[in-house]
């Protein structure tokens, strides 16, 4: 028994790994299907939530920074831009930030080209599901199926994209009494919410599906 990393005052137990066990750990950890490839920081927290062995922050480390797939897909030259204020939201599913990812090369086996996002303010609660096409008429039946499981946001914020804008999508959002909100033109970093979470979605995909490009929306 030791005390959380995170906080340090909740105890929980760990198992202790031999040598010749750690290697799994550390692949579950990383490259599993629910790990995605994260960063170091991220991997070493999945690991320790449940195993503990000495120098297990170093051998997280180097497995990290040695897993092929991460070097291959990393961006590099990219200038840190400065952060923006965001509204606070205390809420759940007050506002919501909605958007589109796509179109995605290679189309999966099942068609399809797109990924439709919706983020949740308060909680950062994420939803992506995978779309053939961005027909106004698929894009709020896909909606309607995240409200009715998740629940009906006060105001959904996206840009101005055709199926966000049409009298249909507007016809849908009275009906369900959602307010909809308006990015500026031009300007994506308005919605910068979900577009850091569309950024970290493709990252983690390219990485689960560099062996199966076309299955993306399977990983999804």
């Amino acid at each position: 028994r030791v005390f959380s990393p995170k906080d340090g005052k909740e105890p929980v137990k760990q198992v202790m790994v031999p040598k010749e066990q750690r290697n799994k750990v550390l692949s579950v950890a990383h490259e599993g299907l629910m790990s995605g490839h994260m960063g170091i920081k991220r991997t070493l927290e999945r690991a320790v939530s449940s195993f503990y062995w000495p120098g297990i922050t170093n051998d997280v480390t180097r497995y990290c920074r040695s897993c092929d797939i991460c070097q291959k897909t990393t961006k590099k030259g990219q200038a840190r831009a400065p952060l923006g204020s965001m509204p606070r939201i205390d809420t759940p599913f007050k506002r919501v930030a909605v958007d589109i990812v796509g179109p995605i090369v290679p189309s999966s086996e099942r068609k399809h080209r797109y990924i439709l996002t919706v983020v949740d303010y308060a909680t950062r609660y994420p939803e992506a599901v995978a779309l053939t096409n961005i027909e106004t008429t698929t894009v709020a039946e896909a909606l309607v199926d995240i409200y009715s499981r998740v629940g009906i946001p006060e105001e959904v914020l996206s840009d101005r994209g055709a199926q966000f804008i049409s009298g249909l999508m507007g016809e849908v959002s009275k009906l369900l009494s959602i307010k909809q909100i308006y990015t500026t033109p031009y300007h994506p970093m308005c919605n910068g919410l979900v577009e850091r979470f569309n950024s970290t979605l493709k990252t983690i995909l390219k990485r689960m599906c560099s062996e199966v490009p076309k299955q993306w929306d399977r990983y999804l």
